[in-house]
């Protein structure tokens, strides 16, 4: 199947998940209790990731329109590849379709720099109730350029596993809280049976430098391997880096999920839910729902581990989805309105008081909401991990060298990688599908990357 089929069946499953949030009875909101702030008005356009936690934003923008009458918001959601890919255009062209826009560490600090997006601390905080230095300091950081804050979170992140307690239970396996990456493949073997459509584990397999890139960019950095060394020579043939790859490839090819060159965050977490698969090595924000008897019936059965390591400890990846302004939107004022909103204190409340429930709340942005006594009690077989790893989490030393000369965890903090990641993902997607060996993928992404080194006037 080509890259271009994946993305058009990724945008299928994508319009069925989306199609069934919003087939969903209306929100419920107290509309009552709302005094109307009548003195900002506009249209706005918002470009958004079509994660969980967004489609139920959707769903509750009623409460925001009740609060702003006299602002109209658009929204376009799509999955994770597209909405990247439309989103970098807009903002790198000036076309301005979009006036806020969802991105997270990678984009942040290189389109500050760039001038394509607006700091957004000072106005934020002219309110004294959004306290932006709520935030996890490690999400601040990631989302700021030269110590200034230029996107609000709606949602952080780091990595880790998550695993179905009674399939281990059942096998006779125990999973540390510390895994290493040999103790998850041999679960995974051990696990994998597809003759009964159970499968040892789900990681992606799509494409992309923000879907397969991400869970492999923390395996090659715990491996020992990394993209560059300090004279921007590209290390995708190293010893430590080509085994990482190798592992990636061999664990989900053998032991992980049917059809996985067309599986991202979404298709893992839906197989996730239907009970499918007994491990997941992935987003710690998934937490919420996964863990929510109401929308997984396994809920009870899980249990979460810290990402697993193999050279370097901790391994996780650290990442938010959140709101940035577009410096030549023309509706700013409205466009304020709206991420201060989204991004308040207030929002994980809102969600909890609409559905009932803490499972679609976006976590891992503010402390404060670890400190509601709702949300602890909700969280308590998971927060302790999602809190310490986001803690914990250094971008900045996210390889086992000192020298290593860019940053970022899962990706390279450099504006060529947007298209290197993706490029070397669909080769290894390749070699996952059977359609060239590992060795051929690798040696193609190490000539691509070598190309990035001297042509970007990096080497």
């Amino acid at each position: 199947m080509t890259y271009q089929a994946l993305r058009r069946r990724g945008a299928f499953l994508m319009a069925l998940v989306l199609g069934a949030a919003l087939a969903l009875p209306a929100v419920s909101i107290a509309q009552d209790e709302i005094v109307p702030d009548e003195s900002v008005s506009g249209e706005i356009t918002v470009g958004m990731v079509g994660n969980p936690q967004m489609t139920e934003l959707q769903n509750l923008l009623p409460d925001f329109e009740a609060r702003y009458p006299n602002i109209k918001v658009n929204m376009l959601i799509l999955p994770e590849n597209e909405i990247r890919a439309k989103v970098t255009t807009d903002v790198s062209t000036g076309a301005g379709t979009f006036d806020l826009v969802t991105v997270g560490m990678y984009e942040v600090p290189l389109w500050a720099k760039a001038g394509w997006i607006d700091e957004v601390g000072p106005t934020l905080d002219a309110d004294p109730n959004y306290d932006s230095a709520d935030f996890f300091q490690s999400i601040r950081d990631g989302l700021s350029y030269d110590g200034k804050l230029y996107a609000a979170p709606f949602y952080g992140e780091s990595s880790s596993l998550f695993y179905r307690k009674d399939m281990l239970d059942a096998a006779g396996i125990t999973l540390s809280e510390h895994p290493t990456w040999d103790e998850v493949a041999a679960a995974a073997e051990a696990l994998h049976k597809p003759d009964q459509d159970q499968y040892g584990i789900c990681l992606r397999g799509l494409p992309g430098w923000g879907e397969m890139g991400a869970p492999l960019g923390t395996v090659i950095n715990t491996f020992g391997g990394r993209w560059y060394d300090a004279d921007w020579n590209a290390q995708i043939t190293s010893p430590e880096t080509s085994d990482a790859i190798k592992f990636y490839i061999d664990t989900v090819t053998n032991y992980g999920e049917p059809g996985a060159v067309s599986s991202g965050f979404t298709e893992c977490e839906t197989l996730m839910v239907q009970g499918k698969v007994a491990m997941w090595y992935d987003a710690t924000s998934a937490s919420d729902l996964i863990f929510d008897p109401a929308q997984n019936p396994y809920a009870d059965q899980l249990g979460i581990a810290y990402a697993p390591v193999k050279v370097k400890d901790p391994s996780g990846w650290l990442w938010a989805w959140a709101f940035a302004l577009e410096s030549v939107s023309q509706n700013k004022d409205a466009a304020y309105k709206f991420m201060e909103w989204a991004t308040s204190k207030d929002y994980p409340q809102l969600v909890h008081d609409a559905t009932g429930s803490w499972g679609g709340v976006p976590s891992g942005s503010r402390k404060s909401l670890y400190d509601n006594p709702g949300y602890a009690e909700y969280g308590a077989a998971f927060n302790p991990v999602v809190v310490d790893s986001l803690n914990t989490v250094d971008p900045l030393h996210a390889t086992v060298y000192d020298d290593t000369p860019y940053t970022g965890i899962q990706f390279v903090q450099i504006p060529e990688f947007q298209d290197l990641g993706t490029r070397c993902t669909q080769e290894f997607a390749g070699a996952i599908s059977g359609n060239q060996s590992a060795d051929d993928a690798i040696a193609k992404c190490q000539q691509y990357a070598e190309e990035v080194a001297v042509n970007g006037g990096y080497k």
